[in-house]
């Protein structure tokens, strides 16, 4: 069965953040994600998705500083302070919002000569994360991003996460598969959901070349989704798609998984 989020971040910029929420749940999600919560209080989220009645699925860990180009610090060299006084803060907004999922961005590499020394941080990050997070209950993933959108970040290619995913061989260390970034980057996504689909815990979808909604790209989304159903995945798929036109005319795509 296909359970689709709503990412407060990509769909719904039409209205304010907190009138996000109800706009989702009006049109039929019963949860959302969004990139970023640390510009605002966790009491205020808690009450945004309680009156909506909407669970909250996912969100990133601290980017860093996005008006410099930061993507992420979990591999960033003299950062590893730094992530995990974040990181801490991180995990209160997941415990106290019931949120099951922090994407851990590793970061843009500065240097290519570093590119280990990154990987090596990076690795340690998550295994200070995972350790943490698994006193919470709370599963950390990574997320491999291509490099057209985000050049010399650090992470491309999902085979590269699942090698870090098998080597730390912690088992609240997961993967998110984006299917805009593996097309961009490798296509062949019938064999990439095959493969990775044991270490998934979350999926987001928008298609190339635009990265519109499902029906207005080079995916056939409707054979994709084929497939996830038949490998009955049941984690959510993220609805992190820029709308070609206004958020609720891009999903008449959706209206055969519950959204109308």
């Amino acid at each position: 069965m296909i359970k689709l989020s709503a990412n407060l971040s990509f769909l719904f910029t039409e209205l304010p953040f907190e009138k996000r929420f109800n706009a989702a749940a009006n049109i039929g999600f019963k949860a959302v994600e969004f990139l970023f919560p640390y510009n605002y209080q966790i009491n205020n989220i808690k009450s945004w998705l309680e009156e909506a009645n909407l669970n909250l699925v996912l969100f990133n860990s601290y980017p860093g500083y996005l008006e410099k180009g930061e993507k992420g610090i979990a591999c960033l060299i003299g950062r590893e302070n730094e992530f995990k006084e974040k990181f801490s803060i991180a995990l209160e907004y997941a415990e106290q919002l019931k949120c099951p999922f922090i994407h851990i961005m590793p970061g843009i590499e500065l240097d290519e000569k570093y590119k280990n020394k990154y990987r090596d941080i990076f690795k340690k990050n998550l295994s200070y994360a995972a350790n943490l997070s698994k006193e919470k209950n709370i599963t950390i993933l990574i997320e491999a991003i291509n490099d057209k959108d985000i050049p010399a970040y650090h992470l491309n290619y999902v085979s590269d996460a699942i090698d870090i995913i098998e080597e730390l061989n912690h088992p609240y260390l997961k993967l998110q598969l984006d299917l805009y970034h593996a097309q961009i980057m490798s296509g062949n996504l019938t064999s990439i959901i095959e493969k990775s689909i044991s270490y998934t815990k979350h999926m987001q979808i928008a298609s190339p070349p635009y990265r519109y909604e499902p029906n207005k790209g080079e995916i056939n989304f409707q054979f994709i989704f084929s497939i996830i159903e038949k490998l009955k995945y049941d984690g959510y798929i993220g609805c992190e798609y820029n709308p070609s036109t206004n958020t609720k005319d891009s999903l008449h795509w959706a209206q055969n998984y519950n959204i109308k």
